[in-house]
């Protein structure tokens, strides 16, 4: 899986980066429109353990489909699958 890092910004309920509301990519910046859908993943990575990562898939107000992954140590990338 290739991976481009991004800027998320999230609504915070109750607990933090709960769904995303915008996107910025290379500079821009790209409105949710609609929580696709939201999944949990996890992985094991030999000698580095467990990893869970938090999958979402969004429409932008632009009409992108994009799907956006953040790791247990709050980073945000764009998958390029």
């Amino acid at each position: 899986m290739n991976s481009q890092p991004i800027f998320v910004e999230c609504y915070s309920g109750s607990r933090s980066d709960e769904r995303p509301r915008s996107v910025t990519i290379a500079g821009n910046i790209h409105a949710v429109a609609r929580l696709l859908s939201e999944s949990i993943e996890e992985t094991t990575n030999p000698g580095c353990g467990r990893e869970r990562l938090r999958r979402y898939r969004v429409l932008t107000e632009d009409g992108l489909v994009l799907d956006l992954i953040r790791t247990d140590d709050g980073r945000w990338s764009l998958s390029t699958l």
